[in-house]
């Protein structure tokens, strides 16, 4: 009789215990599927907020590969290439699926006209094929030749708080949300946002100076999962490239394509001439201080054009000299990419082409990317 009364405490005690184990199976299998979700990686990106444990069920096949991306506003110059295309082309070669976004849209939200964005945008493409993008690997794209862009940003307007912008877009040091400032100004870091995760790229080509963007672009994506309780879009990481953050020549700041000032950059397309003018002008120290910014931008546009580190020997060469070798290595570099330019620019037909390559490519994922971040799911 006792045997029997133990026995029948025995499985009064396991058998809740077994409820309780059975209850315990969500949890873990919450934990070990969100290791590998997108939205919970480990990173080190100011402000972002990674994803909280639970389970994200994935609403459409992963996609990959990288984006990059440029501003028709300008004649594209070396600070544009060492940041930017140099890294795209290197990826591509190295078979990477890369998609070349010449944003046209982004070009327009300054309050000047934009008169002359069409030969602009023609003169960017035609560069960055000249440069080594290959538009038979690479899709090459307008902005504006997707409307899906704009419809996705809208929907990430939807889940970003007004306060939330403002620090997103810095406008504390950027001077923005003055009374003359166009609303398009304000809105640029979602448009950017929305360039990227609306190409399904979980990779982003950016130069040095551009991991406030990315964190942006990060933590917009992170949002669209979380209200979706889906993984919609790709959190995207950075593609990793040897290159710096190349000062204008007056080491003011950083080498701008809007600079009034020509003669503070180095285009790409510029004549060896116009190569010498501008260093020559160059501003260097006046106490031949060679860890000056000045002097060690040069040094650093030395060392990539000839492809040779830097070395102790150039912190005691004459300004001059530096100047002149920085002159015959940037010169010899350049001098093949602003001859197929040129022959480019005669050819009407193969910027158009690579335009049109693009765009068929990828019309399709932009439109499943929009379909799946539905603004009834997202908004509410």
């Amino acid at each position: 009789m006792i045997g029997k009364y133990r026995r029948m405490s025995l499985w009064h005690v396991l058998w809740p215990l077994r409820r309780i184990a059975l209850s315990l199976l969500p949890f873990l299998f919450a934990i070990t599927s969100e290791c590998v979700a997108v939205g919970v990686k480990s990173h080190s990106y100011a402000g972002f907020v990674p994803t909280p444990w639970r389970i994200i069920p994935p609403r459409r096949a992963a996609l990959s590969g990288a984006i990059a991306g440029i501003q028709p506003s300008g004649g594209l110059h070396v600070g544009n290439y060492i940041g930017c295309i140099q890294p795209a082309v290197q990826y591509q070669n190295a078979g990477g699926e890369l998609t070349f976004l010449i944003a046209d849209l982004h070009a327009t939200t300054g309050r000047e006209p934009n008169l002359e964005l069409s030969d602009r945008t023609r003169r960017t493409v035609a560069t960055l094929l000249a440069c080594g993008i290959d538009p038979s690997v690479t899709n090459v794209i307008l902005q504006s030749d997707f409307p899906e862009i704009l419809e996705l940003h809208w929907i990430i307007g939807t889940v970003i708080s007004l306060g939330r912008l403002r620090k997103l877009a810095n406008f504390e040091r950027r001077d923005l949300a003055q009374e003359k400032d166009s609303v398009a100004q304000c809105l640029y870091p979602l448009l950017m946002a929305a360039d990227v995760l609306c190409s399904g790229s979980d990779t982003i080509i950016a130069g040095a100076d551009q991991s406030c963007h990315i964190c942006v672009v990060r933590e917009v994506a992170d949002k669209l999962n979380r209200r979706a309780a889906s993984t919609v879009v790709c959190v995207p990481e950075v593609y990793q490239s040897s290159g710096f953050k190349v000062l204008s020549l007056d080491g003011s700041e950083k080498m701008s394509k809007s600079s009034s000032k020509a003669s503070s950059r180095v285009n790409l397309t510029d004549s060896d001439s116009e190569i010498f003018e501008k260093l020559r002008a160059a501003k260097t120290s006046s106490t031949n201080d060679a860890s000056s910014p000045e002097v060690a931008n040069l040094i650093r546009l030395l060392s990539f054009f000839s492809g040779e580190p830097p070395s102790s020997s150039n912190d005691d060469m004459q300004f001059s000299v530096l100047k002149q070798r920085l002159h015959e290595a940037m010169s010899q570099h350049l001098a093949p990419i602003r001859e197929r330019y040129n022959t480019l620019m005669l050819d009407d037909e193969a910027v158009l082409s690579a335009l049109r390559a693009g765009r068929q490519r990828m019309k399709p994922v932009f439109s499943s990317i929009v379909e799946v971040c539905d603004i009834r799911t997202l908004s509410h």
